[in-house]
């Protein structure tokens, strides 16, 4: 064990992780999403395949959603009831979407959900502007947590389809994403334990060490500007990362489909 570990933090892919969990990190904890479409992206460029990709990722958000989840809870940006119903429909949504990955039934999730989100971001632009916030319903919380359960274990990203939803749908901002972070904590451990028995730790390890280590300097710096940033100059952020991130992939699953 102690030679392993020696390994992982002696090679250079790990630093190179470490410096791509800073950034991505730094995206999810300020606008509740992008660390999966950062690492995610990077993961695809490297030559990971879907499976290995999605258990790195949510291998890394096991640790960096506690660390962001706690300095969310620090600067009160955490609806606890939120909390409880997007952590169940999560739950439940990661579970189907990695048994999908597991059977190779996946490949059409992600052109649809990445159509959807574009629309969603010009939506939240266009809310930001003109319309304030009102009481999101507990059923359409349920709905947004299960998809974007099932949509993190085929893919590796939760925050574009369920910050951005929920903040189209008139959660306040801060809580969205506060709240959506620490959620997240709770699908990516159900879909690591689930995937990581079909590509073994040593695959991710080098990945999810270097992730960890970035995102874990980045998470209490992203959770003070969440805090302190405007919530219309949030919503507009949150809308344009959702519109970038979502035709990144949705060249990625072309890519895949092709």
């Amino acid at each position: 064990m102690a030679t392993l570990i020696l390994n992982t933090l002696t090679d250079p892919q790990t630093w190179l992780f470490c410096v791509v969990g800073l950034v991505a990190q730094m995206f999810d904890g300020a606008l509740g999403m992008g660390f999966g479409v950062v690492s995610s992206t990077v993961l695809i460029v490297f030559g990971y395949p879907r499976a290995v990709t999605s258990a790195a990722v949510n291998g890394a958000k096991m640790f960096t959603g506690v660390a962001l989840g706690l300095s969310h809870a620090w600067y009160r940006n955490v609806d606890w009831r939120l909390f409880v119903m997007l952590g169940a429909g999560g739950l439940i949504g990661g579970v189907i979407g990695a048994l999908l990955i597991s059977h190779n039934g996946a490949t059409i999730v992600g052109p649809v959900v990445s159509i959807y989100l574009v629309g969603v971001g010009f939506y939240i632009i266009w809310r930001a502007l003109r319309e304030r916030s009102r009481p999101v319903s507990d059923a359409r919380v349920m709905g947004v947590a299960l998809a974007g359960g099932a949509l993190e274990a085929t893919s590796g990203v939760w925050g574009p389809l369920v910050t951005s939803s929920l903040v189209a749908m008139g959660e306040e901002p801060r809580y969205a994403v506060g709240t959506g972070n620490l959620a997240e904590t709770v699908v990516a451990v159900t879909v690591f334990v689930m995937l990581a028995h079909q590509t073994g730790l040593e695959a991710v390890l080098h990945t999810v060490a270097g992730l960890v280590l970035g995102a874990v300097v980045a998470s209490p710096i992203a959770a003070r500007l969440t805090h302190k940033v405007p919530k219309r100059r949030l919503m507009i952020a949150v809308g344009l990362l959702v519109i970038a991130s979502s035709l990144i992939r949705l060249t990625q699953d072309a890519g895949w489909l092709s």
